[in-house]
């Protein structure tokens, strides 16, 4: 975000926290809020797992307890809060007092989780009328996007707190890379060919998976490591890889025997953002450096994170394009169809175009903030 949006966001938290007991309440809530989204992306992940080995017919699977837990510590999560945030004003004469007593942050998430709890009832009945669903099923949608909703009002709540806890900056950068793994996995639901259920067949057109999946992974990944570097922390772009990574690894590569043997390299993952805070913290107040340099750094480092969103996110990242060149391999053979699209398509056509929608999606991105439309609509929302 550009340094006056930033500055004004975080003057804001003298209207809502009332006291430093009441802050750190909050941080805690917005971070197991987040926790809980967590939980929800990484079921949902090991869902799709699980529906390429069982043949599922039923809403009570192992990975629907892990997401609807998720679900269920988000909700409590959000009723402590909202709790907190009342009792913190003495009067409630006005009838819109407690409504305005609670942080627009919280609203939001608090309708997110309304939306996730809706979703899990409306699941059940999908399978109970229709059997076993695809991965883009209208109660799949409604979940995720209740997902991020949710996410997105814990990461605003966590950045505008003042505080200078090293736990609030952890907090935010965890919620950064929460954020980066539902927008990726929102990329996946339109253009994975998993959405052939029992009763409907929802796959995406090829050619609008092609389209798709060779940009806007590129363009999310891109825009949120821009957002995130203005967090004081030397490793920052790290971290956020780290969650991504830790959730990923966790509910797709070492939750079967498929991918297992792969962890080692995945890991390798953690070196490019890593790398990239290196150069960071060493050019930082080097004289050396041209000031033009530190000024477009976070664009260079942006787009070059997104360059390697083919491994981040192995295997769903392959399989987007297999029913585009006529792959016909299960997803548990995508070290196959990565080894077919490696030189024939991801190293001179995908690579490219990702490189080139990451800038131009990072150069609309900065444009926005210079509409004043859009940055007091934005203030609106966070007040």
């Amino acid at each position: 975000m550009s340094k006056d949006i930033d500055v004004y966001i975080l003057n804001l938290n003298g209207k809502l926290s009332l006291s430093p007991s009441s802050s750190s309440a909050l941080l805690w809530i917005y971070f197991l809020i987040a926790l809980g989204v967590a939980l929800q992306v990484g079921a949902a992940n090991w869902d799709i797992i699980w529906h390429g080995v069982v043949n599922v017919e039923s809403f009570f699977t192992p990975p629907h307890t892990v997401l609807y837990s998720g679900v269920g510590l988000s909700l409590i999560t959000t009723v402590v809060g909202l709790i907190v945030s009342i009792r913190q004003k003495t009067s409630l004469r006005c009838p819109f007092s407690i409504y305005r007593s609670i942080p627009n942050p919280l609203k939001l998430i608090a309708l997110g989780c309304l939306v996730e709890v809706f979703s899990g009832q409306f699941d059940n009945w999908w399978h109970t009328n229709f059997g076993f669903d695809g991965l883009l099923s209208p109660p799949h949608l409604m979940l995720i996007s209740g997902m991020l909703i949710s996410i997105i009002g814990a990461l605003v709540g966590t950045h505008l707190l003042v505080s200078s806890k090293k736990f609030k900056i952890m907090s935010e950068m965890i919620c950064y890379g929460i954020l980066w793994m539902i927008t990726i996995n929102f990329v996946f639901m339109f253009t994975l060919p998993f959405s052939d259920g029992q009763y409907f067949d929802f796959n995406p057109s090829p050619t609008a998976a092609l389209i798709l999946g060779s940009t806007l992974p590129s363009v999310f990944t891109a825009v949120i490591f821009y957002s995130l570097q203005n967090i004081q922390f030397p490793f920052r772009m790290t971290v956020v890889a780290a969650t991504l990574m830790t959730i990923q690894s966790s509910a797709t590569i070492t939750s079967n025997n498929y991918f297992a043997s792969l962890f080692p390299f995945y890991l390798m993952n953690i070196l490019i953002p890593l790398s990239l805070d290196v150069i960071s913290i060493l050019t930082q107040n080097s004289k050396k450096v041209p000031t033009k340099f530190n000024d477009h750094k976070r664009i260079i480092f942006s787009v070059a994170i997104s360059f390697f969103f083919v491994t981040m996110y192995f295997p769903w990242s392959v399989n987007m394009f297999k029913s585009f060149f006529g792959i016909d391999l299960i997803t548990f053979e995508s070290v196959l169809i990565f080894e077919q699209l490696l030189w024939k398509f991801i190293v001179p056509i995908l690579m490219p175009v990702s490189f080139v929608s990451a800038y131009l999606g990072l150069l609309i991105w900065t444009r926005m903030y210079e509409h004043s439309k859009l940055t007091n609509m934005f203030k609106v929302v966070v007040k």
